[in-house]
């Protein structure tokens, strides 16, 4: 057993310890001891598992660099340590008013903090993804992958006001009327989903930014360089052509700081509509930049990324065994890249160049679906545990309201 998983053993060893020195030293009768502990209890759960958050996403970045768990885990720690500074700001506030039915109502009011505080985030967002989606559609052309961010933004300024309507109209359908249970349970759901997707939205921002920033180490043998469309005559497009500039840049750099030759690896096949291969029109290019002959190692079958790293994965491997790989896409596409290299069995670092500032906002839009449709079954998992859990805290504060037990308010 490594050390930190006989540390956080230990932790949870000592979690289970506390919770129940501490119940052990709670008066059980006295409404208001009992609440304060488990609220306490209920901090201290969500740092430990905060704690196996951090653990889990440090040993992947360490191993995988690029995993749509990263995001996931990451997402989570966000969500749960803003749902702990509020637990704790609100149990010390309500030192002394605090009592069983706050404990629920505590956690609800905390999900609604985050969502409410984000909304006018969301909505900003959501606004640019529209605009800058009309504007890649109006400069590019029309197809479904760039009318995604327009679809999504609407989507989420739907969700955003239609939720805040439905508030309005079920808190006066239901003030007052024993019926506000079910609106308890609505809240619940919405808020703690909301929220929950919110944070995934910021890991995800933040995992393809430090993905696209990063340098790889300057001890490369190979840089797979992944293609797309080329122009009608062969030469590349400036997507393209940034890829292989920012491949150029690295070997340079390697060089200067190394000494070490690295071999460029275009990888890309021939589309129907194309004159050449993306691999061979990016040898061409390469060649007519001064890179030697010998040093280029072309890939040109593939017709996806997914097929860019297996197919040249294999070529790397029967020319040199355990080689050092890099590879150079554009800068929303490293993440994803990294997470096809790795599901490949490819162990590699990658770099991104720069794109067009309207269509990096549609680019993150479908990594994010991407980590949604990966992941789904654990996010659905996670959305259900945790309504669950705050739902059960509401049933437990509507018994005691129902056998009337006395709460100091």
């Amino acid at each position: 057993m490594k050390k930190k998983q006989i540390i956080y053993l230990i932790i949870t060893i000592l979690f289970i310890i506390t919770s129940i020195i501490i119940l052990k030293h709670t008066d059980l009768t006295n409404n208001v001891a009992l609440s304060k502990s488990i609220q306490i209890i209920i901090i201290l759960a969500l740092l430990r598992i905060s704690y196996g958050c951090t653990l889990y996403i440090r040993r992947q970045y360490s191993e995988k660099k690029y995993s749509y768990s990263i995001i996931m885990n990451l997402g989570l720690l966000l969500f749960i340590i803003i749902n702990i500074l509020r637990q704790i700001n609100l149990l010390i506030n309500n030192w002394h008013i605090l009592n069983i039915n706050d404990i629920y109502n505590n956690t609800i009011e905390s999900f609604s903090f985050f969502a409410t505080l984000t909304l006018p985030c969301i909505a900003v967002l959501s606004i640019y993804s529209i605009i800058t989606n009309i504007i890649l559609i109006k400069r590019e052309r029309f197809t479904y992958k760039n009318f995604l961010g327009i679809f999504l933004g609407l989507f989420a300024l739907i969700g955003l006001f239609g939720t805040q309507a439905i508030y309005l109209i079920t808190d006066a359908i239901l003030k007052g009327n024993k019926l506000i249970i079910i609106k308890k349970f609505f809240d619940i759901i919405i808020n703690v989903t909301l929220s929950y997707f919110y944070t995934l939205i910021i890991a995800t921002l933040y995992c393809n930014i430090k993905a696209s920033t990063h340098t790889p180490s300057y001890d490369k043998d190979y840089i797979i360089i992944l293609g797309c469309m080329i122009n009608k005559d062969g030469s590349l497009t400036p997507l393209l052509k940034s890829r292989v500039d920012k491949a150029i840049e690295f070997a340079k750099k390697q060089k200067a700081a190394t000494g070490k030759d690295v071999i460029f690896m275009p990888s890309g096949g021939q589309g129907s509509d194309e004159v050449m291969s993306e691999a061979d029109a990016m040898k061409n290019y390469l060649i007519k930049q001064g890179i030697d002959k010998k040093h280029i190692l072309v890939e040109n079958k593939s017709t996806n990324t997914i097929e860019n790293m297996k197919f040249s994965n294999k070529i790397i491997i029967d020319n040199t065994k355990d080689a050092k790989i890099s590879f150079s896409t554009t800068n929303y596409h490293v993440f994803r890249s990294g997470v096809i290299a790795n599901n490949c069995g490819i162990d590699c670092e990658g770099m991104g160049s720069k794109t067009k500032w309207y269509f990096y906002t549609n680019a993150l839009i479908r990594e994010f679906i991407a980590n949604l449709v990966q992941e789904r079954k654990k996010h659905i998992a996670l959305i259900i545990l945790m309504n669950i859990s705050i739902i059960i805290l509401v049933l437990i504060g509507y018994y005691y309201n129902l056998i009337n037990i006395n709460f100091i308010n």
